[in-house]
Formats: C-alpha cells, sequence, structure tokens
C-alpha cells in the first residue's frame, strides 16, 4: 500500500522532505515533523493524513484509501509499526559493488599485451599469429599446412560474402603470381555489396530484427525493411563502430549534414523500435517491451544480461535493480511506434520524413474527420460491453425500452468503420519510417518485483555503475538516448570492443 500510493512522491526525492520508504524516515519525518509514532494512530501524522479529516491535510493527493487500508495502516501502527528488512525497496539501498567484482577481467581496460616469441618465425605473418603459435608450441603442435590457393579463395569468399568464387576469380587467383594477389581478392570482396548482406545478416540476427512486431502484436511492419538496408549499408561503407552505435540508440539526436543523412540516421534508430510488442494494446504493456529492448541492448552491445535486474539485484553480475531502472527511465522517455494489430489494423507514431508541420497540414483534414468516427466507435464499445454484461447497473443503466441488440450494435460499428476505411483511403500515404522519438523526458521509478502496478522510489536516468554510473548533464531536457549512445561508444568503456571483436570470432 505505502509503495504504491506514497513512495512517488515520498521516496528517493521526497516532497515535504518526507521520506516514506523505511521506518527510520518514517520517524525522523519531514517539515511538519515525525511521520510516525509507533503505537499511537492519534499523533501519527501518516494516519491522520490517510484518513483525510482535515482540510490541510489530505493524502494521497485527489483520492482517498479505502476503509480497510485505512483501518490494516491504524492497526498496524496500533501494534508498534513492526518493519521486517531494510528499505521498502532496493532503490534506496546504495548497491556495493565487490573490489573482487570490480577486479574481474572484463571490467578491465584493454590493453595491448606483449606478443609471445616463437620457435618458428617464418611462419609468422602478423603479430596474430605469435599468439597462435605460442600456444600451439607450448602444446607441442604444428600449424596445419599451407591451403592451396584454390581452397583459399573459397575460404575467403564464403567468409566475407556467402557465395563460392566463380571459375574466373579462382583461375584468376591460382595464376597471379603477384606479391599481392590475395590482397587483391580480399579487396574485391570487400567491395562487393554482397559483403554487407553476408556480415549485416549477422547484425540483424543478434538485434532480433523481424518484419512483425512480434508476440500477441505479431503484424506486418512494411517499414521494417529500412532498418535492415540501412545495416547492410553500414557494414558496405565500412561505417566505424562508435557511429553505428550512437545511429542506433540515438540517430533522432545526433547531428547530420545534409536531410539524407538525418533521414538516415531516423531509420537507424528502428534498432530500437522493432523490440516486441506485447497484446492488441502494446500501450498497456510499454514496460514489457522496455524490458525487452534493455535485455537486447545489455547483450548486444556489452555481453550483459542487465534485463535479470528488474526484479531485483543480478544474482551474480554487478548489476543492481537501480542500475536496470536508470536504463528504464531513459526508454520510458522514449516514444515506441505501434505497427497494428489484428484488432487494430493501423499504424500509430510511426515517424514521418517531411517535418511536422507539413505532416500535419496535409493529414490534418482527414484526421479531423476521423475523430468524431473514432468517439463513436469508443461508445459503441462501450454500449455493447454493457450488453454483454447484462446492462450498466446503478443511475447509468440504460433503460430496458431504449436498449438495443447486440446485432445491432454490431451493425452500426461495421459501417463506422466502413467510414473509416473510406477515409483512410483517401489519406496521402506519405515516407515514413518504423523509429522511435522522444517523449517528455523523465525518472522512473522502481518497479517492485516488475510489477508496473507497484512503483517504488525514482531512480535518476544514468548509466550502470560498474561502468562508472554517469548521470544525465545537469538541466538536461531530452530522453538520455545520446548520453546512453555515447556511455556505450565511450573508448574506455571494457566491454563494447571486446564484445563486438569476440562476435566476429565467432562468425
Amino acid at each position: 500500500m505505502l509503495s504504491k500510493n506514497c513512495l512517488p512522491c515520498h521516496s528517493v526525492t521526497p516532497q515535504a522532505n518526507l521520506r516514506l520508504d523505511s521506518r527510520e524516515h518514517m520517524l525522523e519525518g519531514g517539515r511538519s515533523g515525525p511521520a510516525l509514532v509507533p503505537g499511537d494512530p492519534d499523533r501519527s501524522l501518516l494516519v491522520r493524513a490517510i484518513e483525510q479529516k482535515s482540510e490541510k491535510l489530505k493524502m494521497p493527493p485527489g483520492k482517498k484509501l479505502s476503509e480497510e487500508e485505512i483501518a490494516d495502516l491504524v492497526a498496524w501502527v496500533k501494534q508498534g509499526a513492526a518493519w521486517f528488512g531494510g528499505a521498502l525497496t532496493a532503490a534506496d539501498a546504495d548497491y556495493q559493488i565487490t573490489p573482487e567484482q570490480r577486479s574481474f577481467w572484463s571490467f578491465q581496460p584493454v590493453k595491448e599485451p606483449a606478443v609471445p616469441k616463437v620457435a618458428h618465425r617464418r611462419w609468422v605473418r602478423t603479430p596474430v599469429d605469435n599468439f597462435i603459435l605460442a600456444r600451439l608450441e607450448a602444446k607441442g603442435l604444428e600449424p596445419a599446412s599451407l591451403a592451396s590457393r584454390r581452397a583459399l579463395i573459397r575460404r575467403a569468399s564464403y567468409d566475407l560474402t556467402g557465395l563460392p568464387p566463380t571459375p574466373e576469380e579462382v583461375e584468376a587467383f591460382v595464376h597471379d603470381r603477384s606479391k599481392h594477389a590475395f590482397a587483391k581478392v580480399i579487396d574485391r570482396l570487400l567491395a562487393s555489396p554482397h559483403y554487407g548482406e553476408r556480415w549485416g545478416r549477422h547484425w540483424l540476427d543478434v538485434v532480433r530484427y523481424a518484419d512483425t512486431a512480434g508476440d500477441s502484436a505479431d503484424y506486418p511492419v512494411p517499414q521494417a525493411y529500412r532498418y535492415r538496408n540501412y545495416v547492410i549499408d553500414a557494414f558496405n561503407r565500412d561505417e566505424p563502430y562508435d557511429e553505428f552505435i550512437r545511429e542506433q540508440i540515438a540517430g533522432d539526436l545526433v547531428p547530420s549534414h545534409s536531410e539524407n543523412e538525418r533521414w538516415e540516421h531516423v531509420v537507424a534508430t528502428g534498432y530500437l523500435a522493432i523490440a516486441k510488442r506485447f497484446s492488441v494494446h502494446p500501450e498497456n504493456y510499454k514496460y514489457l517491451t522496455i524490458d525487452d529492448t534493455i535485455d537486447n541492448l545489455g547483450k548486444t552491445f556489452l555481453g550483459l544480461t542487465v534485463a535479470c535486474a528488474r526484479c531485483h539485484d543480478h544474482k551474480y553480475d554487478p548489476i543492481s535493480n537501480k542500475d536496470y531502472y536508470a536504463l528504464y527511465g531513459i526508454l520510458d522517455s522514449t516514444r515506441y511506434p505501434f505497427a497494428g494489430s489484428e484488432n487494430l489494423n493501423e499504424q500509430r507514431d510511426f515517424v514521418y520524413r517531411l517535418p511536422e508541420d507539413k505532416v500535419e497540414a496535409i493529414l490534418g483534414p482527414f484526421n479531423n474527420r476521423l475523430k468524431p468516427l473514432d468517439e463513436r466507435l469508443r461508445q459503441l464499445e462501450e454500449e455493447r460491453k454493457a450488453l454483454d454484461a447484462g446492462g450498466a447497473a446503478g443511475p447509468t443503466a440504460t433503460p430496458m425500452a431504449t436498449r438495443r441488440t447486440a446485432k445491432e450494435i454490431g451493425q452500426e460499428i461495421k459501417e463506422v468503420k466502413n467510414q473509416r476505411r473510406a477515409i483512410m483511403r483517401e489519406r496521402p500515404i506519405l515516407e515514413s519510417a518504423y523509429a522511435v522519438a522522444e517523449e517528455t523526458p523523465h525518472d522512473a521509478p522502481v518497479l517492485l518485483r516488475g510489477d508496473p502496478g507497484k512503483p517504488g522510489a525514482l531512480v535518476p536516468r544514468r548509466f550502470l555503475q560498474i561502468l562508472e554510473a554517469k548521470p544525465l548533464p545537469a538541466g538536461s531536457k531530452q530522453s538520455g538516448r545520446l548520453e546512453l549512445a555515447n556511455w556505450i561508444a565511450d573508448p574506455k568503456n571494457p566491454l563494447t570492443a571486446r564484445v563486438m571483436v569476440n562476435r566476429i570470432w565467432e562468425y
């Protein structure tokens, strides 16, 4: 009850300097004195506030707790206000990272190791070969014999493009005795558009790309291909990895030098947009879409299962419950598009290429015609629900004489939907992307045990504590996605490069 009704305003950033997330804070109180006097409800400001007997002291604002809830709180205070455990939510506790966790090798800065010495130096062509040969020699093993030229060009072709070389390409390489023959093959393969298709596919697998929205909202997303093409093009133009990261997390917020580049950056945020949707009304389950985003973001860029900290501190990685909700606030300040569903087969919140004022000038007249139809549909759905429930009870009940049959209501719904479809067919189709945009920036509360119905203390938006927990700049008026992208892409981040290098070795 306290976590749901009191902590949004009286926890880490308390109003009236009053915190209610632990017994100690209640005893200390705020500007008006102690909120809790164990054993004496009449002297406890907390009880007086929720009873709302005084016009000057009524909490929570705008509503009153049920009589049962008030009685439970009064009884608890009478019995001494026993409090088991520490703070009401983990968001208030300082999460301690142990020296052992901080010293783990992957959290250490990347260092250039000394190149090991080897006995058979003629085999070595690059410093990387020293490391391979040193391990082989330590085990008493010999390197594999050199591949034939036919085998070598086939390996390179399959690795870089996923396609076999043509007979002509094989013969040309076999008979090319120049010093840079193999380098020319590699340059040709890297310049092929099939290179981006081959290696972009691996990235699309990692970020769980699909042409549909997933789950029970598994609806086609015709514009999803734009993000797919962005990834392929990024590999083909050899885009720096740090820019690749920034564009996908905050492309709409990074500087652009041209209109085409701006649009490309917007399309790149399709990485966030393709997060899984839940239910045919995904606006009711945004917290699950954010969880899916955090899960993939942590695994893709950092190699960490950050989503394991949604309900509690991570069980073995140094990631706290606060870390999770610090990232959650950034993504909750972001607007996700809706591709449509079986029930609501209409796109919402896609990002248009044209400026907002031009979009409004073109689509506004059509949207104004749709509004009364949408309102009528809402009324008809309520009428149908009331009929299904046997007619509304109480003063708003529909008189029996004026009630309509389900068939009549259904027929009108069908007619209104047909009118909507006619308008939608007239409405111009503007170029758009399945991408994200900014919403009102805000910090998010801890959701106790991951339950959105049990908000706890607010957590300021920031990065992971094990990676310095950098906060947003003072006075920031954005979601924090740009800062998040910069934190991940920072050369000092010990995880980002390691994770990508390991992926390349894997493939």
